[in-house]
């Protein structure tokens, strides 16, 4: 059987230009290098970003439980100008690998594959093995949820997953993700009355009131954040007011705002408190307001498992770090796994989506050895 090296197959990664759902023929070649070590591919596909639809790969090896998962992305940033090597070359050079994907999270892709090639030649074992590999993390978002709809049609069960997002800071597994914080951004439009600036008391200024609800805002605290989470954050993006003179107050005024939050919220209830600050403030400015919220994702963890703590020696064992758990960092396509026990740990994030992205060597081969290690210990 054959098996596959990890710093060869993420040059061979990176070389498909998959920005945003651009498929480029990556799955297709996925498929081919897991099905030629065993591994059953199925394509689903998902909505793009242009007018393909975006195609997602859901590969399994084995058919008894339990079934251990790793889920990843191939789509890709874009920021590919002033780079020292072309983005998408694959270059080697003193001991790093540069490339677009190659922490976020093409990297990571090449070291589970290369750790279950080498794994299931010399194992035999009770269990199944699964990958999720989607198009769209970056960008829609739509490809995890096309894949857990299949697996579910087909009655397909997960039992704990490995997420490959670069978890790592300053060194390969200090940190493990165990969750992630939800994320929801909002519009808010405060709606006064214009009028000429000249004349106070015939018109109500919506900037004003505006500034008074980015003021309470920001002043408000949320909350005291929880034991693997920090306190919620708001943070306001863009502020707009479509004004004709500088001596005109307008008829209204807007901004966005991006909102951070922990296990302590649903976004439903956030969104009470939220809206409930901001309408009492412009009533008290004679106001009127519209808001328009969009949730990225709620918050969610996993409580430190048998897993979990498995991992944690693992990485402790290959590394000698005493991987903290916290639920750090955005959000990614771990939030659409739904109850499955799961955790996110990958590679170092100090390049991602940055220009000159680049991951060491010897950080792949570390990886690769947790990853084959995790895997040798859960069916143990």
């Amino acid at each position: 059987m054959k098996t596959y090296n990890e710093l060869t197959l993420a040059q061979e990664l990176i070389k498909f230009q998959t920005i945003k759902t651009q498929d480029k023929g990556i799955m297709n070649f996925l498929s081919r290098k897991l099905s030629s070590i065993g591994f059953k591919c199925h394509i689903i596909k998902s909505k793009g970003t242009g007018a393909k639809p975006a195609l997602n790969l859901y590969a399994k090896f084995g058919k008894s439980k339990p079934n251990i998962n790793y889920l990843g992305h191939t789509d890709v940033v874009a920021n590919l100008n002033n780079w020292e090597f072309p983005p998408f070359k694959a270059v080697v050079k003193k001991g790093y690998l540069y490339g677009r994907g190659s922490q976020d999270m093409k990297g990571s892709v090449a070291c589970w594959i290369s750790a279950v090639s080498n794994f299931i030649k010399n194992k035999k074992f009770k269990g199944s093995i699964s990958i999720i590999i989607t198009a769209d993390e970056e960008t829609t978002g739509h490809g995890c949820p096309a894949v857990m709809k299949y697996l579910k049609k087909k009655r397909e069960k997960i039992d704990f997953s490995v997420v490959g997002e670069p978890s790592s800071n300053k060194s390969v597994g200090d940190e493990i993700r165990i969750g992630r914080r939800g994320s929801m951004n909002a519009t808010v439009i405060v709606y006064g009355k214009s009028g000429h600036s000249a004349f106070y008391g015939t018109y109500i200024n919506p900037c004003t009131a505006l500034a008074k609800i980015i003021s309470k805002l920001k002043s408000v605290t949320l909350d005291k954040g929880t034991k693997y989470m920090p306190p919620s954050n708001l943070e306001f993006t863009k502020m707009n007011v479509d004004n004709i003179s500088e001596n005109v107050v307008p008829q209204s005024a807007s901004a966005k705002f991006n909102v951070r939050f922990n296990s302590t919220y649903k976004s439903t209830s956030l969104k009470k408190k939220l809206s409930k600050i901001i309408n009492a403030v412009a009533k008290k400015e004679n106001c009127k307001t519209k808001i328009d919220y969009k949730v990225s994702g709620e918050a969610f963890y996993t409580e430190p498992n048998k897993e979990i703590y498995m991992v944690k020696k693992v990485v402790k064992k290959v590394t000698g770090n005493n991987a903290k758990l916290n639920c750090r960092g955005g959000t990614s396509d771990s939030r659409f796994l739904g109850s499955i026990p799961r955790l996110e740990l990958g590679l170092r994030n100090n390049t991602i989506h940055m220009v000159n992205e680049r991951t060491s060597i010897s950080d792949l081969k570390k990886l690769t050895k947790i990853y084959k290690n995790i895997l040798h210990n859960y069916f143990a």
